[in-house]
């Protein structure tokens, strides 16, 4: 009922264009395999999120507090090995605490039933509505409490549940969830209204009385006994720590999602990809153009500048006109206006302008290296 959750860390060597060609290559891997198994439509729904090179893995300062939770399956078993112990080096930081807070403000809201929608679930849809709510919504944001009061990356969702029942108050609403997963979710009186809207009051509740432990053990932003989720996050942005991390974040999530846009814009009879390429449509400018741009102005000038601004400062001193160009279409092509019926067209729009647009956004990503290589920035 969940996606296939994976990461690729590649050569040193790739370059701008491999990413490219690997983005297009998984995609198509994705389509051939959900054509011949319909069955792995829902897991295969996202490519690999998370790509790096080895050096990247091993660069301070684009440092990731979910590496701890990361496992290997394939490759170079030495290098991995390596990566492991540079992880124990790794203390608990400021930016584990950020990461943490930022995931526990992220779910610190009641329940939305439009966010999780039950697509291409076959025989598990029934199942999904205590799924989405105890391990998609409910999980995370316990987790990062763990987390926060042991001051220690906690790795496995069951893990962290059983230390949660001893750490926080109303331990019975674990137990209710580990009585739902140890029936595989055949509890049907929790389907059922008002029931089922009880058990998401009942988690919103524990999660309120989770904020209120771990509020006072709360270092990296001043935390209110009152702070919501919008406030939370609000005071995560005002950080000034974690500018490079920011600006990485768009680079490292880009490097595939062309693949996946193209995956999802394939007709495949059994797969359901409208939702999901609305929820890509609605938060890729952002994460690609908007947090990259903004921060680059923050670490090539220290200034606060819009990205469009950033992206002008940009022409010439740091961009080739091939490439301002590419990331002007970009950027540009979100504020059209289309149809429902002509969503997979937009998205294949979308898909045709990325490769340009990624490989001006690598090119940045070594004026970065360059940058910090030569001042520090905070």
């Amino acid at each position: 009922m969940s996606d296939f959750d994976t990461r690729f860390v590649v050569s040193n060597d790739t370059t701008p264009q491999d990413w490219v060609e690997i983005s297009r290559e998984v995609g198509r891997v994705h389509t051939e395999i959900c054509r011949e198994y319909p069955d792995r439509a829902r897991i295969l729904e996202h490519l690999p999120g998370v790509n790096l090179t080895w050096n990247e893995l091993r660069d301070a300062s684009l440092y990731y507090s979910e590496f701890h939770q990361w496992s290997h399956y394939y490759g170079n078993r030495d290098k991995h090995k390596e990566f492991e112990k540079y992880l124990k080096t790794q203390s608990w930081s400021i930016v584990d605490e950020a990461f943490m807070i930022k995931k526990f403000a992220l779910y610190y809201t009641p329940y939305d039933r439009e966010i999780d929608p039950p697509i291409n679930l076959g025989p598990f849809e029934n199942k999904y509505p205590l799924h989405s709510r105890f391990m998609h919504y409910f999980c995370p944001p316990v987790q990062s409490a763990v987390s926060i009061l042991s001051k220690r990356v906690i790795i496995g969702k069951l893990e962290r549940l059983r230390m949660a029942r001893e750490m926080f108050p109303n331990p019975e609403v674990i137990d209710l969830l580990f009585d739902s997963l140890n029936k595989h979710y055949e509890t049907p009186e929790l389907y059922v209204e008002p029931r089922l809207s009880e058990v998401e009051a009942m988690l919103f509740k524990y999660l309120q009385d989770v904020y209120s432990a771990i509020q006072p053990q709360i270092t990296v932003i001043n935390a209110a006994p009152n702070d919501d989720s919008q406030k939370l996050r609000g005071k995560l942005t005002g950080m000034s720590a974690g500018v490079v991390g920011r600006f990485f974040d768009g680079v490292k999530f880009s490097r595939l999602m062309m693949g996946r846009i193209y995956f999802y814009i394939e007709s495949i009879p059994h797969f359901d990809s409208s939702w999901l390429i609305r929820h890509e449509m609605r938060r890729v400018r952002n994460l690609f153009f908007e947090t990259t741009f903004s921060s680059f102005g923050i670490i090539a000038w220290n200034m606060e500048l819009s990205p469009e601004d950033v992206l002008e400062k940009c022409r010439a001193e740091f961009l080739a006109e091939e490439d301002y160009l590419a990331v002007k279409a970009f950027a540009d092509i979100f504020s059209e206006k289309y149809s429902k019926e002509e969503l997979k067209n937009f998205a294949k729009r979308v898909a045709d302008l990325m490769a340009p647009f990624q490989v001006a956004l690598e090119g940045l990503t070594g004026k970065v290296r360059d940058i910090i290589s030569s001042r520090p920035v905070s």
